[in-house]
């Protein structure tokens, strides 16, 4: 079931791939999809867009997803933010958490998790 309302999303992943099938899916969900393939370019949409959630890799060029999370709080913008790793650790999630970040996916992550969580986040939000 799509969403009413149609949410801003900002994907940033340099695998051409994983972003080209997250964007299918939302896209799919009816929320706007706009995609990014590295962390700089990440940082200037949100610094520079309104965004309702950003999907962030962890591992990037340029900046790490953790990186970007850092950079926002530095410039007091707060943007909700789903961390992904295909390199999870108890490390890499605490320090999304305590950057500020929703949660952390694992990757490839699934997509009826991918949509469960956002629609989650949505649904929370009001």
């Amino acid at each position: 079931m799509g969403s009413v309302m149609s949410y801003r999303i900002l994907v940033a992943d340099d695998q051409a791939d994983c972003r080209d099938a997250i964007q299918a899916l939302l896209d799919r969900q009816g929320w706007a999809t706009t995609t990014v393939c590295d962390g700089a370019s990440a940082l200037e949409r949100l610094l520079d867009e309104t965004f309702d959630l950003s999907l962030l890799d962890v591992h990037m060029p340029s900046l790490t997803g953790l990186e970007v999370l850092a950079q926002l709080r530095s410039f007091n913008r707060i943007v909700p933010s789903i961390i992904m790793t295909g390199n999870p650790s108890a490390s890499i999630e605490t320090e999304a958490l305590d950057l500020g970040a929703i949660t952390m996916l694992h990757k490839p992550v699934s997509a009826d998790i991918l949509r469960i969580t956002i629609d989650r986040f949505f649904s929370q939000r009001g």
